[in-house]
């Protein structure tokens, strides 16, 4: 029983991870990470350390969700909500805890399912019948019928029927995927993840017991073509959380974590399949937020399981081998759109309820949930990867968000795009050799905090936020490249060696200026960069679009400088660089 070894486990949990966090930043275990002091390490891992719940930490409770504990004292998936749907909902009274909530909740329910369109009728009715796992091909977009093929996919639902079903019509009845195809171990990783022995909702739904929208309400619009079938659907049927969520979120985190190229279009495919359910008025908003919650915990309890390792490793390499080269640029991509996937993912992280509990709470990072980001983020270290989760998660408050460990809090969709607050000095090395992100990637977020970038390795890097961190920046390796004019932050440009490149028309440094004579500066012909402080030149100048040079144009301004650039590339004959006082222009 979880409960009599309860208090031991946290005890030596807590204490066993806090000193991992600790070690691999103190003793180099992680040798990416890289922070101003021992006490910097210290402070982070102190900051970044796990919060036990009363079950201990789900991923080393997790296979307690079996049929025989269905209580929250003996079932870590019940207990996953004591703090959040269970403080809305009495199950052993069946009453609300907060009527306010679970009204707007069902009127939530109301308004989706009655503004569903022709093609999201369809599309919740294919979620509704397919296997689960079946249902997150889509996000792979083009690359979707290699998958299909190598994997040996398959379902016996590709059309809406032409009147509503037969009350008794069952559910898929075909094998998804083929573990012994080429594709097999991914499909036996996500089979792992979303069809053990103790991944379901059964047994949390049957102890919540709380009912469906469309028998709450006769103002919730079922789908057409599934009335029938959920008219003699069983009373005990219940709502929360959602098993079909629950399943998309172990099958499109898992799969996302196999191949990390459409990572961020199959999470928003699982929050898809949530939303599809709330469409067709099988489950509320609340019900597919449990899932989402629910089933991300167990995504990273499979994938930090030692006895999945050796699968998890082989469906990676599997995935890569076979996927990249097959990608299909005429198929059709429901994800192709960043933005609205992006809309859409964060709409469904909270469907628009506002917070109704203490919005000022740190961020918590679950135990283990930084092995969500392994594949995507792999040139950042563990420690590292909680961080990015840390300074991402949603504000506290939201409802279903406030969990013990953090799960409802965790936003992948933004994690994806790197960190979003650097809370100490970072240094990234990417080598450019093991390919993927770790030769090219771009950082999406704003990036705040008081801690600086180092950037090293022969990896190129991106910056797309307009960033505010504090620290300054260092490249010292590699490639980094600014898209935004606020790209470097709020400190000194620091370049000794790699290359710094300029992807937007205008960037500015906020500090002093340095660049050694290893390092290169990359810029259009009419590229500027100011620096509001000093300048001290020297390595390599690259200039590109030689066409389009206008003589007299500014390409660096300063306060003062010192130096000059030891080599210029890019140059027409007949020009050359003028240094003033105060800028470098080219002339002619």
């Amino acid at each position: 029983m979880i409960t009599k070894r309860k208090s031991v486990l946290q005890t030596v949990i807590k204490s066993a991870f806090v000193f991992t966090l600790s070690g691999a930043a103190l003793f180099g275990a992680e040798t990416n990470t890289q922070a101003s002091s021992s006490n910097d390490d210290s402070s982070l891992a102190k900051t970044l350390a796990p919060q036990a719940a009363s079950y201990g930490y789900f991923v080393d409770q997790y296979q307690q969700n079996i049929k025989t504990n269905t209580t929250p004292e003996t079932n870590p998936a019940i207990a996953l909500f004591n703090n959040t749907f269970l403080s809305y909902w009495d199950p052993t009274t069946k009453t609300a805890k907060n009527a306010d909530l679970l009204k707007e909740n069902l009127d939530k329910s109301v308004q989706i399912s009655n503004g569903a369109s022709q093609a999201e009728i369809d599309r919740s009715y294919l979620t509704d019948r397919r296997d689960l796992r079946y249902n997150l091909i889509s996000g792979f977009g083009p690359y979707a019928n290699a998958f299909i093929k190598d994997a040996g996919a398959q379902t016996d639902f590709n059309s809406v029927p032409d009147a509503p079903l037969p009350a008794d019509s069952p559910y898929s009845s075909m094998k998804w995927a083929d573990e012994n195809s080429k594709l097999g171990s991914v499909v036996k990783l996500v089979d792992t993840a979303e069809d053990s022995d103790w991944s379901g909702t059964g047994t949390p739904k049957a102890y919540i017991q709380f009912t469906r929208p469309y028998r709450q309400s006769s103002q919730v619009k079922v789908n057409p073509y599934l009335a029938n079938v959920m008219a003699a659907a069983k009373q005990n049927d219940y709502d929360f959380p959602s098993g079909h969520t629950t399943a998309a979120f172990e099958t499109g985190e898992t799969l996302a974590y196999t191949f990390p190229q459409r990572y961020q279009q199959l999470i928003t495919r699982s929050s898809e399949v949530g939303y599809d359910r709330v469409l067709a008025g099988r489950h509320s908003p609340l019900a597919v937020m449990g899932g989402r919650v629910i089933g991300t915990a167990m995504t990273a309890a499979t994938l930090n399981d030692p006895n999945n390792q050796q699968l998890a490793d082989q469906a990676y390499k599997d995935a890569q081998a076979d996927l990249p080269s097959q990608k299909d640029s005429s198929a059709d991509d429901t994800f192709s759109d960043y933005q609205k996937n992006l809309e859409d993912y964060t709409y469904r992280l909270t469907y628009g309820f506002s917070p109704i509990g203490d919005t000022t709470k740190a961020m918590v990072v679950p135990k283990g949930a930084e092995v969500l980001l392994k594949t995507r983020l792999p040139y950042l270290s563990d420690i590292q990867r909680r961080e990015v989760l840390y300074t991402t998660g949603l504000p506290s408050g939201y409802p279903m968000g406030d969990d013990t460990e953090g799960w409802g809090r965790l936003n992948l969709f933004k994690a994806a795009n790197g960190f979003g607050e650097l809370l100490t000095n970072t240094t990234v090395n990417m080598d450019a050799a093991k390919g993927g992100f770790d030769a090219n990637d771009t950082w999406k977020n704003n990036i705040s905090g008081k801690g600086g970038l180092t950037k090293e390795g022969s990896g190129s890097l991106a910056l797309l936020g307009k960033n505010s961190y504090q620290g300054g920046t260092t490249v010292k390796g590699g490639s980094l490249v600014a898209q935004n004019e606020a790209a470097f932050g709020n400190g000194s440009l620091n370049l000794t060696d790699g290359t710094v490149k300029l992807d937007s028309r205008a960037v500015t440094v906020k500090g002093n200026y340095t660049q050694a004579n290893k390092g290169t500066l990359n810029l259009a012909a009419n590229d500027k960069v100011a620096i509001s402080g000093s300048a001290k030149l020297g390595g390599k100048l690259v200039l590109s679009s030689a066409k389009n040079l206008k003589s007299g144009t500014k390409i660096l301004s300063f306060k003062s400088h010192s130096g000059k650039f030891a080599h210029v590339q890019g140059l027409p004959k007949g020009w050359h660089l003028d240094y003033t006082k105060k800028y470098v222009q080219v002339v002619k």
